[in-house]
């Protein structure tokens, strides 16, 4: 059940700065020579550590053929659910929509009759890029989200009638005023608190967020946009193997936490923080976007 025990990471071949998401995501940096070649390093001790810490990680490994710089995040293109379901998304970007892979989905989605598929939507412009676009509530069927280039309107409402989970949308917006591109940057969910900046959330929707998590009885942890922007809401909640919920960051997102805050989640967590610097820095996604949950 919800948080889960094991998770997918795709490791990856050809890891590197994507000019074409570039253009929606704010968090990208281009690399320097040879910088990309840290991210495998980042990414095998990532694995480590989370199987140190009793989580049961499987590890696919990304094709050279074709070229997918952003492969390491594969939570975009499916995710698996407490009903044995699985969802393949709707990409925004040309270059990222190559990295649904057949043999992938047949291992996860072995029951076809589970399979929701909604990449269809593409040829319809519309865009819902799995758990970056939603953050799940799966205790209670709920799937926030927020709009934009990345996540519409239209799609939502798809997943919310192919699903039966209630969709919260919401607004959330950078220093530039664009929207932010996936919902997990601006928050994450555990089965007891919800980790949230509030300050890129326009009133209306706030007050609307706020009912919906007393409503489910969440403690809601405020982060700041400089917190935000340094990856603290991008956090996944698992379950190691003596059952114990383990709330996974990077390094980057704890060392921008405040004692306060800190306090606050090691109250119903333990607290797993990993070096991920050049990922986020190339990649523009933290650890959450690196982890497909599988249920």
């Amino acid at each position: 059940m919800w948080p889960t025990n094991k998770i997918l990471m795709v490791k990856p071949a050809c890891f590197g700065y994507n000019t074409e998401t570039a253009l929606t995501n704010s968090f990208q940096h281009v690399e320097n020579d040879g910088e990309a070649k840290l991210a495998l390093f980042e990414f095998d001790n990532m694995v480590q550590q989370l199987q140190q810490n009793g989580i049961d990680v499987l590890v696919i490994n990304d094709t050279i053929h074709p070229e997918k710089p952003d492969a390491i995040f594969p939570n975009n293109w499916f995710s698996t659910h407490t009903d044995g379901s699985c969802i393949l998304y709707p990409m925004l970007h040309q270059n990222r929509r190559i990295e649904r892979r057949a043999d992938i989905i047949q291992q996860m989605c072995n029951n076809s009759k589970k399979l929701i598929d909604l990449s269809y939507l593409e040829n319809e412009n519309l865009f819902l890029e799995g758990t970056g676009s939603l953050v799940i509530d799966h205790e209670f069927k709920i799937a926030y989200a927020s709009i934009s280039p990345r996540t519409c309107a239209e799609a939502l409402t798809i997943f919310e009638e192919k699903t039966g989970f209630k969709v919260i949308p919401f607004y959330a917006f950078d220093r530039a005023q664009q929207p932010i591109y996936h919902t997990n940057v601006v928050m994450a969910v555990s089965p007891s608190n919800v980790i949230i900046c509030l300050d890129v959330i326009p009133k209306a929707d706030q007050e609307k967020l706020l009912h919906c998590f007393a409503q489910s009885k969440k403690e809601v942890i405020e982060i700041s946009l400089q917190q935000l922007e340094s990856f603290a809401g991008n956090m996944l909640c698992l379950k190691n193997s003596q059952n114990n919920n383990i709330l996974v960051m990077s390094f980057t997102a704890f060392d921008a936490l405040n004692v306060v805050q800190i306090n606050a989640l090691k109250k119903h967590h333990q607290l797993l923080s990993i070096a991920i610097p050049t990922i986020e820095k190339i990649g523009g996604g933290s650890v959450r976007c690196m982890m497909a949950e599988l249920f």
